[in-house]
């Protein structure tokens, strides 16, 4: 039987607008902050960026990154 844990969510939050969304960081700052690999598991794929939703959670948390990020 499957569980619901959170941290096993690897579905992924796209564009740095709702990156910041997940973080409450706002625009311009997480734009600054992804630029500068400042996001642990954040990626640019083509013009967009991405970050999976379970490694934004943990920051938001308070929570360190895992180490695979």
């Amino acid at each position: 039987m499957p569980t619901n844990n959170s941290d096993n969510d690897d579905t992924l939050v796209w564009g740095a607008r709702a990156i910041g969304l997940a973080l409450n960081l706002p625009g311009q700052k997480v734009f600054y902050q992804l630029e500068r690999g400042r996001i642990p598991g954040a990626f640019k794929m083509g013009d967009r960026w991405a970050a999976p939703r379970r490694i934004l959670r943990r920051i938001a948390t308070g929570e360190p990154p895992p180490i695979d990020a």
